[in-house]
């Protein structure tokens, strides 16, 4: 603020400072109120898609001459004036007087007639703007949209040519890697800007991409390159961090609506990290695969707003996290072996994301979006029918397939699917790519998806309490820190580690010793096993690996001439089960 700001009629600024004039009992009067002039800028009207805050600009000139520092602050604490000694220093003086402070408050008031009024959204993604479809990103020419601290890397570069799209999309035949993870990256990506619509059609992803491998695979890398279809990144300067709070990363995914995200670095230094890292994946994964926000109170007691993910983000670890069945099941496995990567190749790519390329691309395709599917109410609903017909026939054909898996990851497959065909319908219509070649691409993709889905079941599997169950007890078997004596036997001594008694059919527990044994050696191995002797009993019984009687899930057996209620396990399901960990 160059200028002392206009006020109304009743106040003028003399040698930088505020004055006020008027009448009263003793007439006419003019009263210095402060030694600086202070006036409102702009108000900001900040917007994230769920809930509107206004803000005040301020800025002013003290009498020094000095021009003070622009700030914004919220509209509800301008009246206070508090900021003035905050933000402006101790030599920013109000006059003594009991109507000082309201004589200001109300002359700052009176600059804000002609002030500027903007709208700043606080979210990326697609928004209803002036009667118009836009997707937001920083760096837009007609919005303004800002995102907290390390979100700064996001943008997009609002025009593209047809050597931008065709660059992009030989990112699917140039081997920076194997087809398995270039596929799958490439299908997530291009799912995120349909976010919005699937989550009106009441499809909305509900997973993670888990991109797995040693040190030194350069998977953040290869993450940071589908992230550059957003903006600028590189594997140092990534948006999110398992070294950041879980609720700074949930925070930060509600900003990110209908675009990629990375969190980086799902790696444990110590083993007293562990849990702490293993809890924050656990809290991602349920917040994407439930898409639900953390339940919030205002300072008056009354529930906020809930903000859930509304992007989708990619998970860079150097093994898959241990939280467990349904964890498990909320993310999509790749693996990056050591030498997966063409360092070459990636060079070339990486280069092409630093001159903006890939964004160029993207906005290529969100106009391709826009254009074909959103220019007019009645199209948003036909394009929303759609994506839903898509996703269930999708679904139901991987279902038909006869796969045994759990319940995601059918869905999980339909949307990948819906990613990889409107990006192959987008380098066809826009790109000038041959149908026959879109589809054999797509083919291709369908293969590796069932294959990838099948190895994920099997993780789903292994992480299922009956089943780790199982893999401990054969364990402690097998190193001989518990045994089972053999049932028809009379046995005169009963060793302290005995757990339970077989023969050839059945292995015959005591329940609570066993079931404390296995969670003993998953606490020794930094592993979690928390369900309860009677949950673990009916998860055993409704997989038909024990056998129940008159509704209950121990038998009566006659050891040694008594009779003692025990799980009853099938030792050659069991056995099974043990030796596919293998």
């Amino acid at each position: 603020m160059t200028h002392p700001p206009k006020y109304a009629q009743q106040y003028f600024v003399k040698d930088n400072c505020l004055f006020e004039t008027g009448n009263n009992k003793q007439g006419a009067y003019t009263k210095k109120l402060c030694n600086f002039a202070p006036g409102a800028i702009r108000e900001i009207m900040r917007d994230d898609g769920i809930s509107f805050e206004r803000y005040v600009q301020l800025g002013g000139i003290h009498q020094s001459g000095r021009q003070l520092p622009e700030i914004t602050i919220p509209a509800g604490d301008v009246e206070g004036l508090g900021w003035i000694v905050k933000y402006w220093g101790m030599d920013c003086i109000l006059e003594p007087g009991l109507k000082t402070k309201a004589s200001v408050w109300n002359a700052i008031q009176s600059t804000a007639l002609d002030m500027e009024r903007i709208t700043v959204f606080a979210t990326t993604g697609w928004r209803h703007v002036d009667g118009n479809w836009r997707y937001l990103l920083p760096g837009d020419e007609q919005h303004t949209v800002e995102l907290p601290g390390k979100m700064h890397g996001y943008g997009m570069e609002r025009s593209y040519n047809q050597l931008d799209i065709q660059t992009a999309a030989s990112l699917l035949w140039q081997s920076v890697a194997p087809e398995e993870i270039m596929l799958p990256l490439l299908s997530f990506t291009f799912l995120s800007p349909l976010n919005h619509f699937l989550k009106a059609a009441g499809c909305e992803p509900k997973f993670v991409m888990l991109l797995s491998g040693k040190t030194g695979s350069r998977k953040s890398t290869l993450a940071a390159l589908m992230l550059s279809f957003f903006g600028k990144f590189t594997a140092s300067e990534l948006p999110l961090s398992f070294r950041d709070t879980s609720n700074s990363i949930l925070l930060n995914a509600f900003s990110l609506k209908d675009v990629l995200t990375v969190i980086d670095d799902l790696h444990p230094s110590s083993r007293m990290e562990e849990p702490k890292m293993n809890g924050t994946a656990q809290a991602i994964m349920r917040a994407y695969g439930d898409r639900t926000g953390k339940g919030r109170l205002r300072a008056d007691s009354t529930p906020m707003e809930s903000r859930p993910p509304q992007g989708n983000a990619i998970i860079t670890a150097e093994f898959a996290p241990d939280i467990g069945e349904s964890g498990t099941a909320r993310y999509f496995a790749l693996e990056l072996k050591e030498k997966d990567v063409d360092l070459g190749t990636l060079t070339a790519f990486q280069n092409e994301a630093d001159d903006g390329t890939l964004q160029r691309c993207m906005f290529a395709y969100t106009e391709w979006l826009r254009e074909n599917f959103l220019f007019s109410e009645e199209s948003v609903q036909e394009f929303q029918k759609y994506l839903c017909t898509r996703f269930l026939f999708y679904r139901d054909r991987f279902r038909e397939d006869g796969i045994q898996c759990h319940g995601r990851v059918p869905e999980t497959v339909a949307q990948l699917e819906i990613g990889m065909e409107f990006f192959l319908r987008f380098l066809h219509e826009w790109g000038g790519f041959a149908d026959d070649w879109c589809h054999g691409i797509f083919e291709r993709f369908k293969s590796i998806l069932t294959r990838l889905a099948r190895n994920q079941s099997d993780s789903i599997d292994e992480d299922k309490p009956p089943h780790v169950f199982i893999h401990k007890l054969f364990s402690l078997l097998e190193s001989e820190k518990v045994c089972l004596l053999k049932k028809n036997e009379i046995h005169d001594f009963v060793p302290q580690h005995c757990i339970g008694y077989e023969d050839e059919a059945w292995i015959y527990l005591h329940t609570d010793i066993a079931h404390r044994m296995v969670r003993k050696l998953c606490d020794e191995q930094g592993e979690s096993f928390t369900i309860k002797p009677k949950g673990l009993l009916k998860a055993l019984a409704e997989e038909d690996l024990i056998k129940t009687s008159a509704g209950q899930n121990t038998v009566s057996i006659r050891i040694n001439g008594k009779s003692k209620r025990l799980m009853c396990l099938d030792k050659h399901k069991a056995k099974d089960i043990a030796e596919e960990a293998l």
